[in-house]
């Protein structure tokens, strides 16, 4: 909590004003998007605004509720050389768009929010039980299974991962759910099952 980024938004009539504090830095100025860039965000999902010579990309992530900014803010040092550095935050997608539309009835509104910490993972739902409870009965397969889902399943774009019984012993079939909509379907296959102990998972296609 005490590393996320704070994000505080401004309005005019044309643009909004963002602002990053972190415990380690400021940003150096404020960045100005139009309220027609917004617009097109709202529309294709992703844009690149620029402003004195800084930049940001916006892109929308409908899955997970969340826009991810990414920051570049660069300026000129006494040599004239470009110097800066890059920052990337997550905001809800709704409340940003939601005091885009406020602050044009009230341009004095303003709106801090902290970085979402990172995205979303899916949930991961079990059908059918008999290989999940051999698995979890054997320590050494309970870990390796627990360490290739944490390593492999984190896709923050997806709604759900479901897993079903494989045909082979400590194995699953799974499908993605996405925005309501199968997504990648494979299996998760355990090799090596003559000696579970060095036995390892894999993902087929």
């Amino acid at each position: 909590m005490n590393d996320r980024t704070m994000i505080k938004v401004n309005a005019t009539e044309t643009c909004l004003v963002f602002r990053t504090v972190s415990p380690k830095r400021k940003s150096p100025r404020s960045f100005y998007v139009l309220r027609s860039e917004l617009e097109r965000l709202e529309q294709y999902g992703s844009i690149t605004a620029s402003d004195l010579g800084c930049f940001a990309v916006f892109q929308q992530d409908t899955v997970s509720g969340l826009v991810r900014i990414r920051f570049s803010w660069l300026q000129q040092n006494s040599a004239c050389e470009l110097a800066g550095y890059e920052e990337t935050v997550y905001l809800p997608f709704n409340r940003l768009m939601g005091f885009a539309a406020r602050s044009l009835m009230d341009p004095a509104l303003q709106w801090s929010a902290l970085s979402v910490e990172e995205v979303p993972k899916p949930r991961m739902v079990f059908h059918g039980r008999e290989n999940l409870h051999a698995t979890l009965s054997h320590k050494a397969v309970r870990r390796k299974l627990i360490r290739f889902l944490r390593d492999n399943f984190q896709w923050g774009w997806s709604d759900e991962v479901r897993f079903y019984n494989d045909f082979l012993p400590y194995s699953f079939f799974f499908t993605e759910i996405r925005g309501g909509q199968q997504g990648i379907c494979g299996g998760l296959i355990l090799h090596g099952r003559e000696d579970l102990n060095r036995a390892y998972y894999s993902i087929h296609t």
